[in-house]
């Protein structure tokens, strides 16, 4: 078998699976957990805090980075067997809530979601780092699609096609379920090298991390705006999405299966065509430009659901709403990875990745409760309001993060030319 730097057909299939089983155990929690704490009749706010419980270990990517940033190349690889470790650890942890009463242990099963989301941002930072590794430029956008693609699909056969499984094996044979294709993706990884042998000796030479070399790689105004970019641009969406998700079940009284039907067929189906056609319009037109229009779609999407109050209460305006929100929100999640990557100076590239996508998960983290505290005091109108004007006013900032700045100075491309007039701001 070729290894993964001699095949790129092997590159995506390998980096789509490790995304897919990133979605795996992330639906269950966001789509099931949420309707079991839902059914417990728990506020916005409370259950938004849950969720952003969950999502806090992925800031911890900025000191798992560093770590994997000082080990050069092994004959086992230089991330491959921090990956099988991190799905090991993911598996157990998944385990471990098969030995737990939800009704009855709702605080320890906090516990051990939180630690599963600790490995899970583990393997997070070296997949990430693999692929800054292992992917060529002109194929970066491309292939971060099939990884979001992939990850949409895990959260799909997690989520909601995991509530349904639930009805039928219970909650401890789901969690047996999910484990069983997390750890059939780990055996990928085993079988695949990262490198051949005679790449190996040469990847050791290349340069560890370094303090310097860290100072280098945020020396310069771009990477410093693209913590901005990667904090502020999800703001809006993350600000609803558990909102929109509780009312379902709460406010509109939908069933299991017909929120299962949204979650696990329509989000997943148009999540999957969003992540594919935003990188690959990306790798034609340009980074910035498909994520400036893949935010005001957003920010649009948003505005048209406040002002249709009443249509929320017919099925096919809600499938409609959620297919198009997702379509869009995959088409921004397979950008922006492509854009942090292009931001990214390869020597130390898990590192520098990390903080930018660790600055996204800070906003990930505190919108669910910001969001719940609002659609509380104010309703979920209020909610989607404030969404839909922070996705359009944080477009404002792409201009002054140009990725051609930063591959000039850590790729030896050629520097961004000047913007000669006001429509080539986003050129990239």
């Amino acid at each position: 078998m070729p290894a993964l730097s001699q095949s790129r057909f092997l590159r995506f299939l390998t980096f789509g699976a490790l995304y897919l089983a990133q979605g795996l155990p992330a639906g269950f929690a966001s789509v099931g957990y949420v309707i079991f704490l839902t059914d417990q009749g728990l506020g916005n706010e409370a259950i938004g805090s849950a969720m952003g419980l969950m999502a806090l270990p992925w800031t911890f990517k900025i000191l798992w980075a560093p770590l994997l940033d000082r080990v050069s190349s092994t004959r086992f690889g230089r991330r491959r067997p921090f990956i099988i470790l991190a799905q090991l650890a993911m598996g157990i942890t998944l385990l471990l809530l098969a030995l737990l009463d939800p009704r009855r242990e709702l605080a320890l099963i906090g516990a051990v979601l939180f630690l599963h989301s600790t490995c899970a941002s583990f393997q997070d930072v070296a997949v990430d780092g693999m692929a800054v590794d292992l992917l060529q430029p002109k194929e970066q956008a491309a292939a971060n699609g099939v990884m979001f693609a992939g990850k949409m699909v895990g959260a799909g056969v997690g989520g909601a096609g995991g509530a349904v499984l639930a009805k039928q094996l219970g909650w401890s044979g789901l969690i047996l379920v999910i484990t069983a294709l997390l750890w059939a993706v780990m055996l990928l990884v085993i079988l695949v090298r990262e490198r051949p042998r005679g790449e190996v000796v040469e990847a050791r030479a290349q340069p560890k991390l370094s303090l310097a070399e860290l100072r280098r790689s945020f020396s310069f105004a771009t990477p410093l705006v693209g913590i901005a970019v990667a904090m502020l641009t999800p703001v809006g969406f993350s600000l609803v999405l558990v909102v929109y998700l509780r009312m379902l079940r709460a406010d509109l009284k939908l069933s299991e299966e017909a929120i299962g039907l949204l979650s696990g067929v329509v989000d997943p189906v148009a999540g999957v065509a969003g992540a594919l056609f935003g990188g690959a319009l990306a790798s034609r037109i340009g980074v910035r430009k498909v994520l400036g229009g893949v935010m005001a779609c957003l920010g649009a999407i948003m505005a048209a659901f406040v002002l249709a109050p009443g249509a929320r209460y017919h099925f096919p305006f809600l499938a409609g709403f959620s297919g198009a929100a997702q379509f869009f929100i995959a088409a921004y999640s397979a950008v922006i990875i492509g854009y942090m990557m292009r931001l990214s100076n390869p020597a130390v590239g898990a590192t520098q990745f990390s903080l930018f996508m660790a600055s996204a998960n800070l906003t990930f983290a505190a919108a669910p409760a910001l969001g719940g505290r609002i659609a509380d005091a104010y309703g979920v109108n209020a909610t989607f309001a404030v969404g839909a004007a922070a996705q359009l006013v944080f477009i404002g900032i792409l201009p002054f993060c140009d990725p051609r700045v930063a591959e000039a100075r850590f790729r030896a491309a050629p520097p961004a030319p000047p913007v000669a007039a006001p429509e080539a701001a986003l050129a990239d």
